[in-house]
């Protein structure tokens, strides 16, 4: 009985001793980067590539396959970092909390923005058609289209009327556009049979008339985002943005016509803690300001005389030069990309050493355009400068 008394104590001497010895060593040996317990967190960035099965020759290689195939990236999308950092999750749009439905206006056209996807809307179209006794003669799920039969208005009976309702997916996640085109024809053309569409409506008037009406009846659907149809489930696979990296420097692609690019990047770059100093259209080329905007803070927070007295600006240090003086003085890279992006901008003048603010450069080509971010010079951002900043316009994109 002493004897097993007398091993227990040597054991609990032994666990006393090795504890004090793990207090006054510190933690070290347990965690940090070369503990037992360390961070395996960025493990995944020192992983090497294992080389490919190597089959015996003559043996068939048909059931060896990658089950998840890696597809190829350029380096340059990249930045080598010393220490993973964890990015911040994507930042809600603009319009997430606004209405479900309204009536969007860029230039001469006019469209119906919904907060819910293409494959929610489109039963919801239909649904309103069918509701006011409008007739479909034709409809393609594929591509979001729904033409109606002719129509003939009780104040023009001698003309018939059609419409193309297009459902597209919208700039932002999870919103749909719904577009309307008006076709008015004689009666004697609409009963020959099949019309060619035209690329902007007859009467802007009857277009607005069909607009306003479904909208109206969207916002006063209180089931509107509950149902989806899988027919249109493929509308809007492809994104309308992307953000891209193109000789090392991001960017965003815009799958919209020049007109609609420039015009909501204009509403992007006047919002968000973005301020328009000035704008050149021929160069495709906005001059603005930006400054973070804390979300936490609140008019409340100053003082009545602080509002009195001017306290609160937005920004106190937007730039005094104008867009013709700021692009005069640009010094970009001397390079094939920079002499097509500035080819109609008259430069030569001095550096100006204390000029603020960017430029947010659209260059359109076809039904798609890109959008990139440069200093006041010209000269290219560092890439992780340049993402943040085309997020932040990728956000408040329409």
């Amino acid at each position: 009985m002493l004897n097993r008394l007398g091993t227990h104590a040597r054991l609990m001497g032994l666990i006393t001793l090795g504890a004090v010895t793990l207090s006054t060593s510190g933690c070290s040996s347990l965690f940090g980067d070369e503990g037992y317990f360390r961070d395996r967190g960025d493990d995944y960035l020192r992983t090497d590539v294992i080389e490919p099965m190597k089959l015996p020759e003559g043996a068939s290689s048909t059931r060896v396959s990658d089950l998840y195939a890696i597809p190829a990236v350029q380096k340059s999308t990249f930045e080598e970092v010393a220490e993973f950092e964890v990015p911040r999750p994507q930042a809600l749009s603009a319009n997430a909390f606004t209405d479900k439905v309204k009536i969007q206006k860029l230039g001469d056209s006019r469209w119906i923005l919904i907060n819910v996807n293409p494959s929610q809307a489109w039963p919801k179209v239909r649904q309103f058609l069918a509701a006011n006794g409008l007739s479909v003669s034709n409809t393609d799920a594929t591509n979001g289209l729904i033409e109606t039969a002719w129509l003939k208005f009780k104040d023009d009976e001698g003309s018939r009327d059609k419409y193309r309702l297009r459902i597209e997916q919208g700039v932002q996640p999870d919103t749909s556009e719904i577009h309307a085109l008006h076709i008015q024809v004689k009666q004697s053309v609409a009963d020959s049979g099949s019309v060619g569409w035209p690329d902007t409506s007859h009467s802007t008037e009857r277009e607005n008339w069909m607009l306003n009406e479904l909208a109206s009846a969207l916002a006063s659907d209180e089931s509107t985002g509950q149902s989806a149809s899988l027919l249109a489930s493929t509308i809007g696979v492809g994104s309308k943005v992307d953000l891209a990296v193109k000789e090392g420097e991001p960017l965003l692609v815009l799958n919209l016509d020049g007109q609609r690019a420039w015009a909501t990047v204009a509403a992007s770059v006047s919002k968000g803690g973005f301020t328009p100093i000035g704008n050149n259209r021929e160069a495709g080329i906005f001059y603005v300001d930006y400054a973070e905007i804390n979300p936490e803070a609140e008019d409340d927070e100053l003082g009545f005389f602080a509002k009195m007295l001017g306290g609160g600006d937005e920004n106190e240090d937007v730039s005094t030069y104008t867009i013709d003086q700021v692009l005069a003085q640009i010094q970009p890279e001397d390079n094939a990309l920079n002499r097509t992006l500035f080819a109609k901008v008259q430069t030569g003048q001095p550096a100006i050493e204390d000029v603020l603010g960017y430029l947010v450069l659209v260059s359109p080509s076809s039904q798609r355009a890109e959008v990139r971010i440069r200093d006041a010079h010209g000269r290219v951002l560092s890439t992780k400068q340049a993402k943040q900043l085309l997020n932040i316009i990728r956000r408040n994109l329409i």
